[in-house]
């Protein structure tokens, strides 16, 4: 239950040019999200839109914009860049990156 309740910002430094890719893998190699019972959790990457979809019954993220785009283009007033991932339930990743890469909200 803790994990509903706790922030889960983390800060990371890395080169501006470091691909979204590269910064995706970073953080499921560090096993950033949680593991879901059953196997099944969906997440929406965003930074200001949707970037990428990933799925814990996925071997690799799925992109809506280019992967080797370098991180430092996301980047917001002030030169931070925020990523945050939005958790959505066990919905077929499918189904929501479907929807997300024909620019509609995907169902929750």
């Amino acid at each position: 239950m803790g994990d509903d309740v706790l922030p889960h910002a983390q800060t990371i430094e890395l080169p501006p040019e470091t691909s979204l890719a590269r910064v995706v893998a970073h953080l499921l190699e560090r096993h950033f999200l949680a593991t879901i019972a059953g196997g099944k959790a969906t997440w929406i990457l965003v930074a200001g839109g949707p970037l990428a979809v990933v799925a814990q019954q996925w071997d690799e993220p799925r992109f809506l914009v280019d992967p080797s785009r370098p991180i430092g283009s996301f980047a917001a007033e002030g030169g931070g860049v925020s990523l945050m991932f939005r958790y959505w339930k066990q919905n077929d990743p499918d189904r929501v990156f479907e929807d997300l890469a024909a620019g509609r909200e995907p169902e929750r």
